[in-house]
């Protein structure tokens, strides 16, 4: 009888999830983000498979001008790219070995083994804060919209309801990211099957080795960014209710307003995605301000665990049982 009872509230809240789950799929949620990131992935794999294609031609125009000029190419390839200053400002004394290890490094990213980290580190830091966000925010606003709330709320209690929205949102990004990169994969093998037919790419092997990356730390930070943004909707939807205005302030306040200070949660995830992911010209996260990884990391959780709380404390306030 006490195992029985001390399981009930958990089974509650897997069941109260479950219809989370199942009104995400109704309302046509569900369907729609899986068609929006589906076609994000593979616009995604179409630049760079257009990375490849310039990279190439770049490469085959610096050996007609090493030619034209009478210059040894190959001898060049065995020498350091001697690259200095950043972005728009680089002087490279190596074209040669600089423009090689561009395409090479392209064609290296395109490869179906390397989907998990291209697909991550380009919509996990691009699309997933605002698409976690906003569907946290309108599975805490939805059921009040269909008048389903007071319903939810009698039958399972304020803190087993806010409780299984964030287990669903949860549920929701695994089942968006798992088939995000099964596409992603499957256009990867596809658009390299078709280049290689086109291009004579399988000579351009990697000169160097590829910087070391940890995909244990790459699934942390996206689970991070996931908890952190999914209870940030939730916990704003339940302080306020509704979803349109809240929506429009943070899709402004995520892409259109600069990072305002080193302590912005934006600027910790940039922190956090430049230390676990390697980013090549084809698609590159904003520098972040300096700020070291550990206190990036311990801000950014700790900053997820109360928004999580807030959640709660946020339905509690608001109390739609009583409106």
């Amino acid at each position: 009888m006490i195992a029985a009872a001390s399981g009930a509230p958990r089974s509650r809240v897997i069941t109260e999830a479950r219809m989370e789950l199942r009104l995400a799929w109704r309302t046509w949620l569900l369907p729609a983000v899986l068609v929006l990131c589906a076609l994000l992935a593979i616009a995604n794999v179409a630049n760079a498979a257009g990375a490849v294609r310039a990279d190439y031609a770049q490469l085959e125009h610096t050996r007609a001008e090493y030619a034209a000029n009478h210059m040894n190419f190959l001898a060049d390839l065995h020498k350091p790219e001697n690259v200095s200053g950043k972005g728009g400002n680089e002087s490279i004394g190596n074209l040669a070995r600089y423009d090689y290890d561009t395409l090479a490094t392209a064609i290296v990213a395109l490869s179906p083994e390397s989907s998990v980290a291209e697909s991550l580190k380009y919509l996990g830091f691009l699309i997933y804060p605002a698409l976690f966000f906003l569907i946290g925010l309108w599975m805490s606003t939805g059921q009040r919209r269909y008048r389903f709330e007071k319903v939810a709320l009698v039958r399972a209690g304020t803190a087993r309801t806010v409780a299984a929205r964030q287990l669903a949102l949860l549920g929701i990004a695994a089942i968006v990211i798992a088939s995000t990169l099964l596409i992603d994969v499957v256009s990867r093998a596809i658009t390299q099957s078709i280049l290689f037919q086109q291009l004579p790419l399988d000579v351009f092997r990697p000169l160097s080795a590829a910087p070391a990356q940890n995909p244990l730390l790459q699934w942390v930070v996206i689970l991070l960014l996931t908890v952190f943004f999914g209870a940030g909707g939730i916990a704003v939807g339940s302080v306020f209710g509704v979803f349109a205005l809240p929506a429009i302030v943070f899709v402004i306040g995520n892409y259109v307003i600069p990072i305002l200070g080193v302590h912005d949660p934006r600027n910790w995830f940039e922190v956090l995605g430049h230390s676990v992911f390697s980013y090549s010209a084809s698609f590159e996260l904003a520098l972040p301000i300096p700020l070291p990884e550990s206190i990036a990391f311990a801000a950014a959780g700790v900053s997820a665990a109360i928004l999580v709380g807030a959640g709660y404390f946020g339905m509690r306030l608001r109390n739609p049982r009583a409106t």
